[in-house]
């Protein structure tokens, strides 16, 4: 009559030289792909990178299933304020990651990776090194911006991007005092700018509404000529906000892992 409770036992007791599936430590997520540093690059928040302000941003994520991070949150991010905690969960979802397994089965896990977004160096990046356009092709670049800007002047790239809303007000309205000299300077900047990239057929050609093929970024940006009144504007926008805002971008030692 004592069989059955003893092959109970037996059930319930299993072999300590086989220890049961919850019993063993889950093996580590790993990346399968790190992230693209190329998208860091890209999502280099647009007012730091005016500013010459670098950064970095610690994200942490919990995953249960292989692949690209989806349950990620920030949990540090230095400067505060200027979307480099926001720009750091892309990038890492830019990567994969594959779960530690135990006898085959995929267990959860977290992964904490750190961003860090650089500013390039001006040393590196080359003026412009082309011919100076002609007489016509400066004539033709002209008439063109004349009519972008007969509906208004044209807009420009988001000059605050990735600052925080609440600190929009104030910068704002230093951009606004500081960048005076510099917005009168921009039509024939953008006329230079123009009769640099285009040859005078493609100029024509634009004139007439046809297609032109874009120049690659690089040689777009070099094309644009140097402004000190913009220097100057700058300098002095990433003082006032330095001054008013921490631009610390010091990092603080953690544990995280798979950190870049």
């Amino acid at each position: 009559m004592f069989v059955a409770p003893l092959l109970a036992l037996a059930v319930l007791v299993p072999d300590p030289g086989t220890p049961k599936l919850w019993e063993q430590e889950a093996p580590a997520t790993n990346w399968a792909r790190t992230p693209d540093p190329e998208v860091t690059s890209d999502l280099m928040p647009g007012f730091a990178a005016q500013l010459d302000l670098q950064g970095w941003a610690i994200v942490r994520c919990y995953q249960e299933t292989d692949g690209h991070p989806y349950n990620c949150r920030v949990v540090e991010e230095r400067p505060q304020g200027l979307g480099f905690g926001s720009a750091a969960r892309v990038v890492v979802a830019s990567g994969e990651l594959r779960l530690g397994r135990v006898a085959g089965i995929p267990m959860p896990g977290e992964v904490r990776a750190r961003v860090r977004f650089r500013v390039e160096d001006e040393a590196d990046e080359g003026g412009w090194s082309g011919p100076e356009p002609s007489e016509i092709q400066l004539k033709l670049a002209r008439q063109i911006v004349d009519r972008a800007y007969e509906d208004g002047e044209p807009e420009e790239d988001d000059f605050l991007d990735g600052l925080d809303y609440d600190r929009r007000a104030v910068v704002q309205a230093w951009v606004d005092e500081l960048f005076v000299e510099v917005r009168a300077e921009r039509r024939e900047a953008l006329v230079l700018q123009l009769a640099r990239l285009a040859s005078e057929s493609d100029l024509r050609r634009l004139l007439a509404g046809d297609y032109v093929s874009p120049p690659d970024m690089d040689r777009f940006e070099s094309a644009f000529p140097e402004s000190k009144a913009a220097k100057a504007a700058v300098a002095e926008l990433r003082r006032r906000y330095c001054e008013r805002y921490s631009c610390d971008a010091s990092e603080v030692k953690t544990d995280e892992a798979g950190g870049r």
